[in-house]
């Protein structure tokens, strides 16, 4: 699966991949009390042609999958009425090594090559004759950036940067600024910066609809970040752990980081709403769980302040999550042999 190869790629940032067998939560999850939820099938993607994606988006009848390289385009558009692809979102520059798909607004789709740092985007509805495909943002070059979503007027990014856990790229004026520090690792205290930016490296990014706060959650631990933008700043709202990365650390004579056969899976997608985070998290481990590890039947709902408000549990097992903005609607992305898209919950009422 594409979305299970992409967490792969990260390896090229000198992170080695281990795994656990360990259940306890380090913050308030009790899993056994998790609410049931119930998925109805909506559409056998594999049957229209999508055997492997790295991100999607749902809005109405148009289903749009990212690819992990960008070959012919690095989107597919699917129209769920006719069951067809209706075309191939284009990705100029030959072949690209993409990461970190995404959407804001659903009106566009945004995909990061981190070999370039170049943030990729292309509208989700056809385009007029004359119009460009798509748009192109340099993030800054004398950086590696691996994670990326874009809204109206800035990107939040990011990277092994030392200057701070995040980016913040004015799309006004072209100014790069770099906020808050990394999440502290009480096993290894007084890393360096760069090490802490390939701990916490794997991350997912999603900005709320009114572009005032962003939620970042990391894939190889259970930290997710809710932090707020305010007068071209980010503030930290609050940081959730459910449970610290297991791993070995090297600063000589350069930064290492090996992941431990005790180390669980994070979260491995995050949908957003006005109001709530729907956060798809693991919490299983390779040695125990092997190539299922990626999947995912726990969603954590959250509001915006970080308050955990619902734990579920999925009758299927996810690699990935959408919002409908349209529907007002959760959808998953399966892992089973047949790649399906389904929507979550009766009448879809989680809040």
């Amino acid at each position: 699966m594409g979305m299970k190869r992409e967490l792969l790629y990260m390896l090229v940032v000198g992170i080695l991949l281990g795994c656990s067998d360990r259940r306890e939560w380090d913050e308030g999850i009790d899993v056994i009390k998790n609410e049931r939820v119930k998925s109805e099938r909506v559409v056998d993607l594999s049957r229209v042609g999508v055997d492997e994606i790295s991100g999607f988006v749902k809005r109405g009848n148009r289903l749009v999958v990212g690819a992990t390289y960008a070959k012919e385009g690095f989107a597919r558009c699917v129209n769920l009425e006719d069951r067809e692809i209706t075309r191939s979102v284009s990705a100029s520059g030959g072949i690209r090594s993409l990461s970190s798909f995404n959407s804001f607004d659903g009106s566009s789709v945004t995909a990061l090559d981190f070999r370039t740092g170049e943030l990729i985007e292309s509208p989700v509805a056809p385009i007029a004759r004359g119009e460009s495909p798509e748009s192109i943002t340099q993030l800054p070059k004398d950086k590696q950036h691996l994670s990326a979503v874009k809204a109206d007027d800035f990107v939040i990014a990011t990277g092994l940067y030392e200057e701070g856990r995040y980016l913040l790229y004015s799309l006004v004026d072209g100014s790069a600024r770099y906020f808050l520090s990394y999440p502290e690792t009480p096993e290894f205290p007084g890393l360096r910066e760069n090490t802490k930016a390939m701990l916490y490296a794997s991350s997912v990014l999603r900005v709320s609809p009114d572009r005032s706060a962003f939620v970042c959650a990391d894939m190889y631990s259970g930290v997710i970040d809710f932090c707020r933008v305010a007068g071209g700043a980010i503030e930290r709202v609050k940081t959730v752990r459910l449970h610290y990365p297991k791993v070995k650390i090297a600063e000589v004579p350069s930064s290492r980081v090996a992941y431990t056969p005790d180390n669980r899976f994070g979260f491995m997608d995050v949908a957003v709403t006005g109001d709530r985070v729907y956060a798809l998290y693991s919490g299983k481990t390779y040695r125990v769980d092997r190539g299922r590890a990626f999947e995912c039947q726990t969603l954590l709902v959250y509001d915006w302040e970080g308050n955990l408000v619902r734990s579920l549990l999925l009758d299927v097992a996810l690699q990935g999550i959408t919002y409908d903005g349209e529907e007002g609607a959760v959808y998953g992305i399966t892992c089973d042999f047949e790649m399906t898209l389904v929507r979550l919950g009766e009448n879809n009422n989680f809040k």
